[in-house]
């Protein structure tokens, strides 16, 4: 058990409990407790230890060789003794091991967004099977669309070329970032008048590279 312990999502504040093996469908279901006694209300940081209740949660792990993971989490429910508080009862949050209303664990989200990001959703899937994770096309790529964009910073040496949302018919502008070799933001269209608002809101570009486009010339003057 104490080895077991270790493999935990957050070995620190989770207790285990039990653990229950079907060799049949090679299913391990472990049953995990919180450590902490004292946690902090989420909306005036009043920390207390008055439990109102439990209720279980069941999140989904990374797989342990050929075996399936569920985690049987017990959460509790706490009074708030700040009298002046609008949160009578909140629930523990284990930010170190799982988001709100999630069904997995950040650890099995991390590992599929990876596997998302660099093969797409169907190869996804066939790649996850391998690994023994059972996920669908939909699910990645939600993971993927779930993944907050880094902050633009506005780069000093500045790419502008078009690509087509629909073949010879309707187009967008495409700004890189050179120095960094990544994409920026995609433009609704390929008119000058957009090109230019977006460089007035982003100002600090000093060298344009593009093609011949004329747009695209009047737009950066």
């Amino acid at each position: 058990m104490s080895v077991l312990t270790h493999l935990l999502p957050d070995s620190t504040n989770l207790k285990l409990e039990s653990c229950l093996v079907d060799e049949i469908k090679t299913q391990i279901k472990l049953i995990v407790s919180v450590i902490i006694t004292v946690v902090n209300c989420r909306v005036c940081n009043q920390p207390t230890h008055r439990i109102h209740s439990r209720y279980e949660r069941k999140l989904a792990d990374l797989p342990w060789a050929d075996y399936n993971i569920t985690l049987q989490l017990r959460v509790r429910k706490f009074f708030c003794i700040n009298t002046l508080c609008n949160r009578r009862i909140f629930t523990e949050r284990l930010n170190s091991v799982t988001a709100p209303w999630a069904r997995r664990t950040l650890r099995l989200a991390q590992r599929l967004s990876a596997i998302a990001l660099a093969n797409g959703g169907a190869a996804g899937v066939r790649l996850s099977e391998q690994l023994g994770i059972k996920v669908s096309r939909n699910t990645l790529l939600n993971l993927v669309r779930s993944i907050p964009l880094p902050p633009i910073v506005t780069p000093h040496t500045l790419g502008v070329d078009d690509f087509c949302f629909r073949k010879c018919k309707t187009y967008g502008t495409a700004l890189i970032d050179l120095e960094r070799s990544r994409p920026i933001a995609l433009l609704k269209d390929a008119k000058a008048e957009t090109l230019a608002e977006w460089l007035k809101a982003h100002p600090g570009v000093k060298v344009v590279s593009r093609h011949r486009s004329k747009t695209y010339e009047s737009g950066i003057r």
